[in-house]
């Protein structure tokens, strides 16, 4: 009799604990901002390491080397929330030309929809085709605008050796 006790005292103790496991996930989820209404979720990752590309000469000619990644969490107001780092890469080793270190960027940033033909001036694009021809224009901190694609994915160009952008937009 003692083994079907212990049997039966493990079946009970194995439906408590799947009764406690329904109970404690029985809500919805909502892993970011429900009450902001979120769109997606975009990540950019671009960098810049080749000094004889154009876009890597040093300012103002180009952006110079280095990369930036930032994370924005994008609501249906035209808000989003923003997270990432940008930093600068030392070309010819330390005390070369060029300059090294990291910075945060944190805080908001806005957006709007645009076609390649209506983005607005000056806006960022690399070549990431939106097979719909519909993007977010979003505005981060440092005011630079980035043309995004809204069709979910995940997107990358190489321009050069060294000069590469990778773009992923979740829902």
């Amino acid at each position: 009799m003692t083994g079907l006790r212990r049997l039966l005292s493990l079946a009970g103790l194995a439906a408590t604990l799947a009764l406690a496991a329904v109970a404690t996930s029985a809500g919805t989820a909502f892993a970011y901002g429900r009450a902001d209404h979120p769109l997606a979720q975009v990540e950019v990752s671009a960098n810049c390491d080749n000094p004889s590309f154009p876009l890597c000469q040093p300012f103002p000619a180009g952006v110079g080397t280095g990369g930036i990644w930032y994370w924005v969490e994008l609501d249906a107001d035209g808000t989003g929330d923003l997270s990432g780092a940008a930093c600068g890469h030392t070309v010819g080793g330390v005390g070369g030309p060029g300059g090294a270190g990291a910075g945060s960027i944190k805080g908001t940033a806005t957006w709007q929809y645009t076609t390649l033909e209506t983005a607005p001036p000056g806006a960022i694009f690399f070549g990431t085709f939106d097979p719909h021809d519909r993007y977010y224009a979003v505005t981060i901190t440092d005011g630079s605008t980035w043309l995004i694609p809204t069709t979910t994915g995940h997107y990358a160009q190489k321009l050069a050796n060294g000069v590469q952008l990778q773009i992923t937009v979740a829902p």
